[in-house]
């Protein structure tokens, strides 16, 4: 079973990185190394500073969140969400194909004696909860964008969000708990814990987690505002809703570490709908993995290293 998995982790992180090399190429097919070094070499440094200020107080925000989410499966502090979540975002940048989801859970279960499956289920929570926005963002800018492309993004991702909410509410309804009553033990035991992470949807908590949502994405439209007018980019209100959605919906797809091909494509794509050129784009992604993910990533492997070395994690339940 080990090896099964294993298997296809390495063959999941493999088409990650062919995903991130094809856009890649498909981006700078448009431009090249020397002009997208012309536009960071412009850069605008304190747009640079304002998108890191607002980016740390996102990961606040996200931190906040993740700690209501999880009150009901465990409380605990801030500095110990903060920690895993962290974690889990280094991973997210450091291995391809969003696997970083999968060991914030495993380091999550390991450090806290949590259930991982529940863990996972409040992540599935977070990870809808930001789907949502982002489905919202773009179904808002597109209004005001005429593009086909973007009237199918928004419909893909209203119907893949869409689907996991279904499902979630399904498996937590009395039909779906009967039904687990007929799975094997494995299995069945790990849904339970699976409802258990997902019960906070009928908590007060989660009208909690909705309004920290909505500040979220707030920041996080600040952030990207400040990333767009370092390369000397200034977007509207609605375009800026475009962008977001997006390039975030980008992130969703099997790439390389750090989101490298698809988030440069994304970008590429988006701005080339309102006139600006192809090394702006590339410029304005690379400075978004670098001096924001290359930051959380820093902060978060640091975190790792020193409780790796300083107290041994503990074991962790299905």
């Amino acid at each position: 079973m080990k090896t099964s998995t294993a298997l296809k982790q390495w063959l999941r992180g493999i088409i990650g990185l062919l995903i991130g090399v094809i856009f890649l190429w498909l981006a700078f097919r448009q431009t090249s190394a020397a002009q997208v070094n012309a536009v960071l070499s412009q850069a605008e440094l304190p747009w640079l500073l304002v998108a890191m200020g607002c980016y740390a107080f996102n990961m606040v925000g996200r931190v906040i969140r993740w700690q209501t989410l999880l009150k009901s499966l465990k409380l605990l502090s801030f500095k110990q969400v903060g920690s895993a979540l962290m974690v889990g975002y280094a991973a997210n940048t450091l291995l391809p194909a969003r696997l970083g989801e999968l060991f914030r859970a495993d380091f999550a279960g390991r450090r806290y004696s949590l259930s991982r499956t529940a863990v996972i289920a409040s992540i599935v929570v977070e990870r809808v909860l930001d789907g949502v926005a982002v489905v919202v963002c773009l179904a808002i800018g597109r209004l005001f964008v005429t593009q086909p492309v973007l009237s199918t993004l928004t419909t893909t991702g209203a119907l893949l969000f869409g689907s996991i909410v279904l499902g979630m509410l399904f498996v937590d309804t009395d039909l779906g708990k009967r039904g687990i009553t007929y799975l094997p033990p494995a299995i069945a035991n790990r849904l339970t814990n699976f409802q258990q992470g997902i019960s906070i949807r009928r908590r007060a908590g989660f009208s909690l987690a909705v309004l920290y949502t909505l500040g979220i994405w707030i920041l996080e439209g600040f952030t990207l505002w400040a990333i767009m007018k370092t390369v000397g980019v200034t977007l509207n209100w609605y375009q800026m809703l475009v962008l977001m959605g997006v390039t975030s919906l980008s992130t969703l797809l099997p790439s390389a570490p750090g989101f490298v091909g698809t988030y440069q494509f994304s970008y590429t794509f988006t701005l080339s709908l309102f006139g600006y050129e192809p090394a702006q784009a590339v410029a304005a992604a690379i400075a978004f993995q670098v001096f924001l993910f290359g930051g959380v990533t820093l902060v978060g492997l640091s975190i790792y290293l020193y409780l790796h070395w300083v107290k041994p994690a503990k074991q962790y339940e299905n």
